[in-house]
């Protein structure tokens, strides 16, 4: 082998790892983000705010002043943020801060500066091994399904059914057997809204695997979802989560798609037009006489601005109901848009009584994305039909030409097209005025699929390290000395041959850290045992090697030749082993979850730098050692054999 010339392969590889790695050691910035609306607040209460921040941050955040602040945690800085300045910044401290002084800091816009590497090599993205929960802690949320709210969803979906069922039920003239087969399927369909136990865990399954896929997309690697079928719930632990509202947005987020036909001309059967024309003839009274701020649509659009809630909206539109006898059969919705202004913010624009009856939902379609319209400046959604789905969208289009059919997303209105010819093909488009995220968001609800139930927080908390900050410092002194010791035994008993080994070993390390850093990998206590099981396994593999070496050097080979008989009679031994074990850790990384997962990544990676260290780098040393400085002894074991051929 040719070492020299192949000498700068492990210079690059050692030095691309250590710059990786560097984000990890270096003095991190954090940009700690302020609410504006702190300002509002009375003098007393901002004072009594900053002060326990201020004495937290002495007692509780930073009680050995390794990180620095400014300006001083009791003022309100002038800029937008407090920034903190220290190494080892971790997403739980983050967290910590961020929800313990809600009232002062607002966490989605918290920053994490990057570094230079991160800034100019990988555009921004961060390197840093992330945590597990049972290391630097998390947030753990419990999510109780809502199977009230469940069933009168359900109920909607059916509502076309029931109406026909119940007409045919007591339409005299129909045959007594037709009427008894309308009767039966009533009962069958009212069945359905029976929530029996074995039912409520299947639709918290089908929660819990579409948690599962939106955490995915997270690149939260090592999320535990949990079903409590106790309490009908779903547990959630999220190791080292920085932006916790974001990601609980995400899972809570329960918007659907679906089609709804507006009412028809003739609807409102006790004046002209229809109930929407009621509500529009009402709004122009109050505009005409200049009390616009008294108008429903401005005190709708107040409560959104205020964000009073999904619950104070549903109050406030199950009111009108009652206020303009809108009859059970439909439904009021608010029509949200930009007005005339693409750049303006999407608020409720207009009040729309639809049917009650879903026309098309989330479960006819699939493959959804998102595309630019350069006509419009705006977003739009295309996606495709199920056959099933294709069929009743044909069906719905050709009964209903001339009616408008609105598109409802989660409980928005986003547009409201006129149905002018049946629609055949299976594909389709929804247009709403979009911005970029949100043609983004609505791709991802019809491709991932909405949740089956909502879920409401039932408890919430950040937790730490489960074994205790201590239990964690005591694990990392076992680890490093068991590190040393096997430096030291390797070093006794090889001498030389120890030393390239030991190198080896460092390079191994370092280059398997490097390379989980660049993945993005959360790093938990079974990922650790990983770890600890390659620096194993990689000493083994020099053991065989040398004990190879030793035989030949024993059969009165010459060095040169010895170490490179030695390699090549320990390399199909070497790779043999470390490959059985590779399928075995593909198989769980493919097959297994949560801790499970983790410790296979960690080992599978562990395998291939082992084997880079192992039968290339060591070789190419212990190459230059004996062809190139002349070294013509090694002492294996207790032994000190030397070339007997030179």
């Amino acid at each position: 082998m040719k070492s020299v010339q192949w000498i700068f392969v492990p210079i690059l590889v050692v030095a691309s790892s250590l710059t990786l790695l560097y984000p990890n050691f270096a003095e991190r910035e954090l940009e700690l983000a302020v609410r504006k609306e702190f300002k509002q607040l009375p003098e007393e209460t901002r004072k009594e705010l900053l002060s326990n921040f201020a004495e937290r941050w002495k007692t509780d955040y930073n009680p050995k002043s390794d990180w620095q602040i400014e300006p001083d945690p009791s003022v309100f800085p002038e800029q937008d943020y407090y920034l903190v300045k220290g190494r080892f910044i971790t997403s739980a401290k983050i967290n910590q801060l961020s929800q313990e002084n809600q009232e002062l800091i607002l966490e989605p816009k918290n920053k994490l500066r990057p570094t230079l590497v991160e800034e100019y090599i990988f555009g921004g993205r961060p390197l840093a091994i992330r945590l597990g929960l049972d290391l630097q802690g998390g947030m753990r949320v419990v999510l109780k399904g809502d199977f009230d709210d469940y069933t009168s969803k359900l109920k909607d979906s059916y509502t076309k059914e029931i109406e026909e069922l119940t007409r045919k039920k007591d339409d005299a003239a129909l045959s007594e057997k037709e009427r008894k087969e309308a009767q039966d399927k009533l009962k069958e369909i009212e069945s359905y809204f029976e929530l029996t136990p074995s039912r409520k865990l299947a639709e918290l399954e089908k929660a819990k695997l579409i948690i599962d896929n939106r955490l995915t997309n997270q690149n939260l690697t090592e999320p535990q979802v949990r079903i409590q079928k106790d309490q009908d719930s779903i547990e959630v632990s999220l190791p080292g989560v920085s932006n916790s509202s974001q990601i609980l947005d995400i899972i809570r987020n329960t918007e659907t798609v679906e089609y709804r036909l507006r009412e028809p001309s003739d609807s409102n059967a006790n004046s002209k037009g229809t109930y929407h024309d009621a509500i529009e003839l009402e709004e122009m009274k109050l505009m005409n006489q200049g009390k616009r701020e008294e108008t429903e649509i401005v005190r709708f659009q107040n409560i959104v601005k205020q964000k009073l809630g999904k619950d104070e909206q549903d109050k406030f539109l199950e009111a009108m109901e009652k206020k303009y006898n809108i009859p059970e059969k439909y439904k009021l919705y608010v029509k949200w848009s930009r007005a005339n202004n693409p750049k303006a913010s999407l608020l409720p624009r207009e009040f729309v009584v639809l049917e009650r009856a879903i026309s098309l939902d989330g479960k006819d379609m699939r493959n959804a994305r998102e595309s630019y319209d350069q006509n419009r400046l705006s977003y739009y959604v295309s996606f495709s039909l199920t056959s099933q789905g294709a069929e009743k969208f044909f069906d719905i289009t050709s009964k209903n030409v001339g009616r408008q059919l609105a598109i409802v997303w989660g409980d928005k209105v986003i547009s409201d097209p006129v149905i002018r010819s049946p629609i055949a093909g299976g594909n389709a488009q929804i247009d709403g005025e979009f911005g970029q995220k949100e043609a983004t968001d609505l791709a991802n609800v019809i491709s991932e699929g909405a949740l089956p139930i909502p879920l409401n927080v039932l408890e919430m908390r950040f937790i730490g390290p489960t074994l205790g900050i201590e239990s964690i410092e005591v694990g990392l002194k076992a680890v490093l000395l068991g590190f040393a010791l096997v430096i030291v035994f390797m070093l006794v008993i090889y001498r030389l041959s120890g030393l390239v080994a030991d190198i080896a070993l460092l390079v191994n390390v370092i280059v398997l850290m490097a390379l989980l850093s660049l993945m993005g990998f959360t790093l938990t206590l079974p990922g650790f045992a990983g770890i600890i099981l390659t620096v194993g396994m990689a000493v083994d593999a020099n053991v065989i090697i040398y004990e190879r070496i030793k035989e030949e050097l024993v059969a009165g080979k010459h060095v040169s030749a010895a170490v490179a008989q030695g390699f090549e009679n320990a390399f199909w031994t070497i790779m043999d082993s470390n490959v059985t074990t590779l399928i075995s850790g593909i198989l769980m990384i493919k097959l297994g979850n949560g801790p499970i997962k983790g410790f296979a990544i960690t080992l599978c990676w562990g395998i291939i730098t082992s084997l880079f260290t192992s039968l290339f780098l060591s070789r190419m040393i212990m190459d230059l050692l004996v062809n190139k400085f002349g070294v013509r002894k090694l002492r294996i074991g207790f032994k000190k054999l030397e070339s007997k051929n030179v």
